[in-house]
């Protein structure tokens, strides 16, 4: 008997219920660990805090949606649920780039820094 993790085990209306309620369990665990986008973009530019505190909700979400997608066996919480990281990440990452001054995405030198981390001479 072969094993197959994504045979359904739910089906039709009970397949976009569980879908969409992923994507809320997504977005609720993004306003829970760095809370509202306008709040976001009231912060100074590319603050390492926030920035730490995406990656923390992006990979959560990413795990969460995973286990639910497994257990219900329904690739349509796949796409919806990580249409829902993907559009969260977005929106949270873009949010703390932008400069709450003039509304526009703040560019700073380390962020064309070299991996090695030293400025080189043109």
């Amino acid at each position: 008997m072969g094993l197959n993790l994504f045979k359904p085990r739910i089906s039709g209306d009970n397949s976009i219920i569980t879908s969409l309620a992923t994507v809320a369990v997504v977005v609720a665990i993004y306003q829970s660990k760095i809370g509202p986008v306008a709040d976001v973009h009231m912060t100074a530019p590319n603050d390492g805090n926030i920035a730490a505190s995406i990656k923390k909700a992006g990979w959560e979400s990413v795990g969460v949606v995973a286990a639910i997608a497994l257990l219900a066996g329904d690739m349509n919480i796949v796409i919806l649920g990580g249409a829902a990281v993907v559009a969260e990440e977005l929106s949270y990452r873009h949010a703390n780039m932008s400069n709450p001054a003039t509304g526009q995405i703040s560019v700073t030198p380390q962020s064309y820094a070299p991996a090695g981390g030293a400025l080189q001479a043109a």
